[in-house]
């Protein structure tokens, strides 16, 4: 299997890059916070040493001598060249500084002082050699900066006296860079994780499609029993696999009905076909007399007749199968054309002394005229020749609900329930009186329902034994 093509690999590529940026992004703001609040701490530390020289360089008296400052009228006169090098001023000798600058700490504060002629005036014995002067800015304001591995904080004084206190910042990048290894393997652990939950959860959220190919190809092979039948049935999924059951079954319906169709058109058309053959072999078993060939042809066209109808039912049903082909569809009346069927039935009803009555609103629809007359003279028929003679027969046409409406009623024994779902089924006889000495295939009504749904329709049928049956047709009703 390419495993660029496979979903759950997909899932978990974007899942662990997702992941993988999440992590970085996280580790790397904690390590800037954390690098951020421990510059911040030293510069705090800088601060407060250099503010304790600023001090004591004030208090103990600064220049080049070492001794007090000069007036601000002296300010300006050229100095005197001392006498001896320059001493540490007596602030700086103070056991404040001193223990601020501490040489025997790991890593050592350290100050630099210069003179305002940029000569050096005193450093601490941990200051490195060679430290620069900072370049001079506004006075009494101060400035920070890194240089080779050292973080300093220097001010100019007013009089121009130059303080700079430093430590190394070994010790701070040793922390960072242990904080960071620290953070890489929380990363790596946390990515590891959640890579693992990751394929653990995309297995178990895929597992029902591995169940529905599974289930598929046994279909394929030719289980057509076979179903998913899955237990996660709110998931996306889960309702897939559901709908994919009752494909499955309606398709081994299908199959099924298909199956039975096909025995029973064989059946049926075995019959005809066994008597015509049977009466060709007496015809020419022995010489008969003229009468006995008349009787014979008329029992084979009778077969042939029989067949040819049953033949005709079902390529109709053929066609009406075939979702591709269109309905030539018209304007027209569902209650003019029920008027027109019934004209040419009251010979039927009056033959058995059967009663019809009618009530017709207008019921306009868009149809295929000779197949909705088709339906209508089933109906008609089937009433009349299944209720007993002197029963009676309503038939009315209405427009209900966007539906144009027709139902024939009748008064006669009643269906049972049992046959009620199967009514409309090919080739089934819901009692016996439906056999093959009425002329009834079984597929009357499964054409009639047949032409309903392809009109966008419905064919139903209500019964009560004992009382009678009443069916329904509905199509929608035209709309101005």
């Amino acid at each position: 299997m390419n495993i660029r093509k496979s979903i759950r690999w997909r899932i978990q590529a974007w899942h662990g890059a997702l992941l993988l940026a999440m992590c970085a992004g996280f580790g790397i703001t904690a390590y800037q916070l954390e690098y951020a609040n421990a510059l911040s701490h030293a510069d705090q530390e800088l601060e407060l040493r250099l503010n304790s020289l600023t001090n004591a360089l004030s208090q103990g008296g600064g220049g080049e001598s070492g001794g007090r400052r000069p007036p601000p009228e002296e300010a300006d006169k050229p100095e005197r060249p001392p006498r001896e090098g320059p001493r540490r001023p007596p602030g700086f000798r103070s056991s404040e500084v001193t223990s601020l600058f501490d040489a025997k700490e790991p890593e050592p504060f350290y100050y630099q002082a210069w003179t305002r002629k940029g000569s050096p005036l005193d450093q601490s014995s941990a200051a490195p050699s060679n430290i620069p002067r900072p370049i001079l800015p506004t006075a009494m304001q101060k400035a920070i900066r890194s240089r080779d591995g050292f973080r300093e904080l220097s001010i100019f004084t007013p009089p121009g006296e130059c303080l700079l206190v430093g430590r190394s910042m070994a010790e701070l990048d040793r922390t960072m860079r242990e904080l960071a290894w620290k953070l890489i393997m929380i990363g790596a652990a946390v990515l590891a994780f959640g890579l693992a939950v990751g394929w653990w959860i995309a297995t178990r959220a895929l597992l029902p499609i591995s169940h529905i190919s599974a289930a598929a190809s046994r279909i394929a092979a030719g289980n057509l029993k076979e179903r998913i039948r899955t237990n996660e049935t709110e998931s996306e999924l889960g309702r897939l696999a559901s709908l994919l059951d009752e494909t499955f079954l309606r398709l081994d319906a299908a199959f099924e009905e298909q199956a039975r169709f096909t025995s029973d058109a064989a059946h049926e058309l075995r019959t005809p076909v066994s008597i015509i053959l049977a009466q060709s072999q007496l015809a020419l078993a022995k010489d008969r007399s003229a009468e006995e060939y008349r009787d014979t042809i008329k029992m084979s066209q009778r077969a042939a007749t029989r067949m040819h109808e049953l033949i005709e039912s079902l390529l109709q049903l053929a066609v009406l199968d075939s979702s591709q082909r269109r309905q030539d569809l018209e304007l027209c009346d569902l209650a003019d054309t029920t008027a027109e069927q019934l004209t040419m039935m009251r010979s039927l009803a009056e033959g058995k002394s059967t009663q019809i009555t009618s009530d017709f609103t207008a019921a306009p629809c868009m149809a295929n005229l000779g197949h909705i007359a088709q339906i209508v003279a089933n109906l008609i028929t089937n009433a009349v020749k299944f209720s007993p003679e002197g029963s009676k027969i309503h038939v009315s046409t209405a427009t209900q609900n966007g539906m144009a409406t027709l139902s024939v009623s009748d008064n006669g024994h009643g269906i049972p329930e049992i046959h009620l779902p199967h009514l409309f089924e090919r080739f089934y006889r819901a009692d016996t009186s439906r056999n093959r000495a009425t002329g009834g295939a079984g597929l009357g009504l499964a054409i009639c329902k047949r032409i309903a749904e392809a009109h966008g329709g419905s064919l139903t049928v209500t019964s009560t034994v004992g009382r009678g049956s009443i069916f329904t047709l509905q199509i929608p009703a035209y709309m101005e």
